[in-house]
């Protein structure tokens, strides 16, 4: 058998038993104390909270958006940026003026704006520019929705949320808020939260 062959044999072996590795408690996920109400009665929800200044969320950032697009029909998916002081505040609000004018779609260039390109989109002034150059949105009603007593508080429940959920690290993904993912590779968080969607649903049905 040819060397290549031979490695290529052994890489997807490797990468079938790595997929189908079973999924940890302590190793892959922790059970949440005490778990959270879901927004959505009747779907699984799956929470993720990011920060644009994580390197590890940007790199789940592109297998999320390709998963959020294919999810199961019973699973709400969301994000929260999280909030550990002062120093997010402006990147809380940028991400509740995403949603708030239904601008998600620019979750990836918001990343590659701040991680690759090391554009503070945490500071007003510059993200007020760099809003101006985005095709399709209207930058001054941005920035007025992103100055509005509604977007103001978001700082506030957004630390709300870290501490009721005791987000210690990004990103960290809660299903059914009961289980909570652990540090893993983009690719094998993507195995566990489908493993742990799996598992949520088959306890609403007992």
């Amino acid at each position: 058998m040819k060397k290549w062959l031979f490695a290529s044999l052994v890489w997807l072996v490797a990468a079938t038993a790595y997929a189908a590795a079973p999924i940890k408690e302590g190793v892959d996920y922790t059970v949440m104390s005490p778990a959270q109400p879901v927004a959505s009665k009747g779907k699984i929800e799956v929470l993720e909270f990011y920060s644009y200044t994580c390197i590890h969320c940007y790199h789940l950032e592109p297998l999320i958006e390709t998963w959020a697009k294919t999810r199961p029909a019973d699973v709400d998916f969301r994000r929260e940026h999280i909030s550990w002081d002062k120093s997010t505040d402006g990147f809380v609000k940028l991400a509740a003026t995403l949603k708030a004018t239904n601008l998600e779609r620019l979750q990836m260039p918001v990343f590659d704006a701040v991680m690759r390109d090391k554009i503070n989109l945490g500071q007003p002034d510059v993200l007020k520019g760099w809003i101006a150059r985005q095709p399709g949105v209207n930058a001054a009603s941005f920035m007025q929705t992103y100055g509005s007593f509604g977007i103001s508080s978001a700082p506030a429940r957004a630390a709300q949320l870290t501490r009721t959920y005791q987000i210690e690290g990004t990103p960290t993904l809660v299903v059914g808020g009961k289980y909570a993912t652990l540090a893993a590779t983009p690719e094998r968080r993507i195995e566990i939260i489908n493993a742990l969607i799996a598992r949520v649903r088959a306890e609403q049905k007992k």
